[in-house]
């Protein structure tokens, strides 16, 4: 019953929601959008899972068609769609007749198929059947050519079998067959390679008994001795003039020792020139705080007026009893305002939600709390 509900609804508008499951949608640019059929609609319909909110129109008109209560319309709705996923979970298509079918992919998105979609999408059956019997055909080609196939290597066979007949050719098969026998000449012929083989001897002993090889040279010996040679010279010029080396050591450690001294007196020059302009300004800060000590005790104290900075106060409420205003500031306070309780102004006290001393900041908090939250307020200048 609520499929043939939708289809009714479709046929008036072009958005029908089935709460908490999808929507049932005309294609904005369809030239039939303005119909009031649903055949002539049934092209550009579609189905959107993400649009699930529950717009009233399919309940009410449950209500109406039926006469039932709110509750019963929701549980007809569930019902329904409860039917559409175990059907979804078995992978099997929910068929509405003369309407369309749901259908789930692998991802388990669902999609609607209208009626005009599953005939343009479905094959006919005749081509299904050509198909087949190609298939059927192709097999009972193939058992042919395997049966033929061993004749042919049969008769192959046979004629390999059969031994072919030699053939005579002038003279050489007379050749082959009748080898003539060999001379004493000939043998000794063959034995002439052996003595061939001793000057290959002679030459292998000629290269390794003539020549030397050469050793290599020992270059971290070679480098050591030009280093060691000049270090030992110095050595022993240093032996040989030494007090003239002492002499020069002597001097350099004076030097030295001079100017170290000469640090250490600029050093303590002017850390006592340090100290002693501490002490003058220490001295000159001193007196001028007893100045100032004096001069405090001496003129009377004047009792400036405080200056209270004017603020722009949202007000909340304006109470006669002070006790009302206090309790109802604290009120405010726990649901997080910053709120406060103004002097008596008129023989009331005013209680704000928040005070600025912008009044660009307290129009903008003023606005939220009047047209978002819907609370009763007014700007107050004090």
């Amino acid at each position: 019953m609520i499929a043939t509900y939708i289809q009714e609804l479709l046929a008036t508008n072009n958005r029908v929601i089935v709460p908490n499951y999808g929507a049932f949608l005309v294609r904005a640019t369809s030239k039939s959008k303005d119909a009031n059929t649903l055949e002539e609609k049934l092209k550009d319909v579609y189905f959107s899972p993400f649009l699930k909110f529950n717009d009233e129109l399919l309940e009410k008109y449950i209500i109406k068609k039926e006469a039932i209560t709110k509750e019963q319309a929701n549980e007809k709705i569930t019902a329904f769609i409860n039917d559409i996923k175990k059907e979804l979970e078995l992978e099997k298509p929910y068929i509405i007749k003369g309407f369309g079918q749901f259908t789930a992919d692998k991802q388990g998105k669902v999609q609607f198929l209208t009626k005009i979609k599953e005939t343009a999408d479905t094959p006919s059956d005749t081509v299904g059947k050509k198909e087949v019997k190609k298939e059927v055909e192709k097999p009972a080609k193939a058992s042919k050519s395997t049966t033929k196939a061993p004749a042919t290597k049969t008769t192959t066979n046979k004629k390999e079998d059969k031994p072919k007949p030699a053939r005579p050719v002038d003279g050489v098969n007379e050749v082959k067959t009748e080898p003539k026998p060999a001379s004493p000449a000939s043998e000794l012929k063959e034995f002439k390679p052996e003595t061939k083989s001793t000057p290959i001897a002679t030459q292998t002993k000629s290269i390794y008994s003539d020549k030397k090889q050469k050793k290599p040279i020992n270059k971290g010996l070679v480098f050591s001795i030009a280093i060691g040679v000049p270090l030992a010279a110095i050595f022993v010029w240093a032996i040989l003039n030494f007090n003239t080396i002492k002499t020069v050591f002597n001097k350099v450690k004076s030097k030295t020792e001079k100017v170290e001294k000469e640090k250490t007196t600029t050093k303590n020059q002017t850390a006592e020139t340090k100290t002693k302009k501490t002490q003058a300004t220490d001295s000159a800060v001193k007196k001028e705080a007893e100045a100032k000590i004096e001069t405090k005790t001496t003129s009377p104290a004047k009792d400036k007026p405080v200056v209270t900075q004017k603020k722009y106060y949202i007000i909340a409420g304006s109470f006669k009893n002070e006790n009302y205003a206090i309790s109802y500031m604290n009120k405010l306070k726990a649901e997080g305002y910053n709120a406060e309780k103004l002097a008596k102004r008129n023989g009331m006290h005013a209680v704000s939600f928040n005070s600025f001393a912008d009044k660009k900041m307290a129009i903008a908090e003023y606005k939220l709390l009047a047209n978002e939250k819907g609370l009763q307020a007014w700007i107050l200048y004090h």
